[in-house]
């Protein structure tokens, strides 16, 4: 069990979060998903005021700032304990958060409105030994029309591994709940 204390990302938190090396992916799902229920709106709240006057200029890139309040804490976490993403950050790799690859991620205008967008992540999960033990996904419904989250981010854990495999569950995924 680790206690998360961290003013660094956009206020104080205070949750106990526990992870272990030998994680399965719907474990290490599991704790994220926990996460992000417990903190998105909190870390949201604290800085609503500033991401709403950036929006207009920046658009979708607010979001960015966003995720880089919320995530990096919990993606520290992971690290330290053994995980990490199996993709190679590139010169040119747009990052949020100090774990979602932009070029790993999709959004269909068909999954949502203006008002109610979503985009989902990839993030292929390794282990201390180098294991690959599944993806994890990240969703982030959104709107192009206002700063404005119409439901709350979540992860959820994928067993499949390879980049064709983890669009098409996306896909389906996702078609399946518009």
């Amino acid at each position: 069990m680790l206690d998360l204390y961290d003013e660094k990302y956009g206020g104080i938190h205070m949750t106990t979060v526990n992870i272990q090396p030998q994680m399965t992916i719907y474990e290490l799902g599991e704790v994220l998903f926990t996460y992000i229920k417990d903190h998105w709106k909190d870390v949201l709240n604290e800085n609503i005021k500033e991401l709403e006057q950036l929006f207009p200029e920046y658009e979708d890139a607010t979001y960015g700032m966003y995720l880089d309040k919320l995530l990096p804490p919990i993606w520290k976490l992971i690290k330290e304990n053994g995980f990490r993403s199996t993709e190679k950050t590139k010169e040119d790799d747009f990052v949020i958060g100090g774990c979602l690859h932009f070029r790993n991620s999709m959004e269909k205008a068909k999954w949502g409105t203006p008002h109610h967008e979503k985009r989902v992540f990839w993030i292929v999960i390794e282990n201390q030994h180098k294991d690959k033990i599944g993806t994890l996904l990240f969703e982030l419904s959104h709107s192009h029309i206002e700063f404005n989250l119409p439901a709350p981010p979540r992860f959820l854990p994928l067993v499949e591994m390879k980049r064709e495999e983890i669009i098409k569950k996306i896909i389906q995924l996702e078609e399946n709940l518009s």
